[in-house]
């Protein structure tokens, strides 16, 4: 049994699950996976997305007394396969709901701000807005989704491409918490951006880097 308990977060998370679920597999063992709920990841893996075979999800560690390995890093030499991360079938069908409003026909962007902003320019990887803006002036498909986690960014973007962009949600900026999205919204956001047909994300953010190596690897198909 390996047992693992990633911190920080979804895609913090799901880079340690599924990079030592690979290890599960060579090992021959079962994967426990502690899976708490936190301001950055508001929520219970097997509420949005379907079991995975050989994995226990649990919300608390209760009689555990090992864990193999606690953090927001990848296991030692695996890259993660989210071949077996699938949405459950309410989520799946928004965004095959959005998919099908866009006409298959969308490029997408993930626009990272708020805290993410100084971090990214301390270790020089900061993506400006106008590098956004130029891969979309330079997009070839009908629409545009944008994922983003500020309301004032998502407004700028509403108001430069008002007609190309018709599938959003509001962010409600009023709430005093850091997180403003919740984390259906983010794994929506996520998918809408793996099925995109070009993608640009943002440098030093998980969830870019998560975007990008799944649209390499196999992703259910979806049945329009």
């Amino acid at each position: 049994m390996i047992v693992v308990e990633p911190i920080g977060g979804l895609c913090n998370y799901l880079r340690v699950v599924f990079s030592y679920y690979q290890k599960a597999i060579k090992d021959n063992e079962e994967l426990v996976v502690v899976w708490k709920k936190t301001e950055s990841c508001p929520g219970f893996f097997l509420d949005y997305f379907e079991n995975v075979k050989n994995t226990q999800f649990i919300k608390e560690r209760k009689n555990i007394k090992k864990v193999d390995y606690k953090g927001f890093s990848i296991c030692p030499g695996l890259i993660p396969n989210y071949v077996n991360i699938i949405p459950n079938k309410k989520i799946l069908q928004k965004i095959k709901n959005n998919v099908k409003l866009l006409e298959d026909n969308y490029d997408a962007i993930h626009v990272r701000r708020t805290d993410h902003v100084k971090l990214a320019k301390d270790f020089n990887s900061f993506t400006p807005d106008e590098e956004f803006i130029d891969f979309v002036n330079n997009s070839k498909s009908k629409y545009l989704y944008i994922a983003t986690d500020n309301r004032k960014t998502q407004n700028n973007f509403l108001k430069r491409y008002k007609n190309k962009i018709k599938v959003v949600k509001l962010i409600d900026d009023s709430q005093k918490n850091l997180r403003k999205t919740s984390l259906e919204d983010a794994i929506i956001d996520l998918y809408m951006c793996i099925y995109s047909i070009n993608f640009k994300g943002s440098g030093f953010s998980s969830f870019s880097d998560t975007i990008k190596l799944i649209r390499k690897q196999e992703r259910p198909k979806l049945d329009l």
